[in-house]
């Protein structure tokens, strides 16, 4: 009986160094920016997403050059409308893209290899429509996920509502591509958009 004692102690002892140990290892937030119309946090990649980790973050992200690719993301939206064109519209307004640039630019630069720049950003004048997304560096590109896109607010007869964007996907530019899950550039993932840095 008394051989039973030291074994259920040590049992008990080791599970809390264990517990203790993995408490201590979680990996906290970085706040970068907090306001009301922009947040940027160094986090983990969330959930859903094909693992990269560990990040390569090999290039310094100037704050222009951030500027730079923020304004050169668009996307194309069905209209609601039947048998009409699809639209290119930029992902960033010019404010936003100028609000961004600069936390998104001292994040990426502070990030470790296996931290994302999370992001919610939306104009100083119309807190309510935000575009949410993470960024981070991967050798010489630039990975961008939007998560959540903004949706203009149309205005009449005195009522306010939100038109409904049923599909849309990112457009790569100039040195931009979608990733892809499969060779030959099959698997799109058409909300993640890689941007070539050189």
């Amino acid at each position: 009986m008394d051989s039973i004692m030291p074994k259920g102690s040590t049992i008990a002892t080791l599970l809390l160094v264990l517990c203790s140990f993995t408490a201590c290892s979680t990996p906290q937030n970085l706040v970068i920016h907090e306001s009301k119309a922009l947040s940027v946090v160094l986090r983990e990649m969330p959930a859903g997403y094909p693992s990269l980790a560990p990040f390569n973050y090999a290039h310094m992200i100037l704050p222009k050059d951030a500027l730079a690719i923020l304004e050169s993301v668009n996307y194309d939206a069905d209209s609601i409308l039947p048998f009409s064109q699809r639209q290119r519209q930029p992902v960033f307004t010019r404010l936003q893209a100028e609000f961004l640039a600069p936390e998104l630019s001292k994040a990426l630069n502070l990030a470790l290899p296996q931290e994302v720049a999370a992001f919610i950003v939306s104009d100083p004048e119309n807190p309510n429509q935000h575009t949410k997304g993470v960024a981070f560096v991967h050798g010489d590109e630039l990975h961008l996920i939007i998560e959540e896109l903004h949706k203009p607010v149309y205005r009449g007869q005195g009522n306010t509502y939100q038109q409904q964007t049923p599909r849309w996907e990112l457009l790569p530019g100039d040195k931009q591509r979608h990733y892809t899950g499969r060779p030959g550039g099959k698997g799109a993932i058409t909300n993640w958009v890689i941007t070539l840095l050189r």
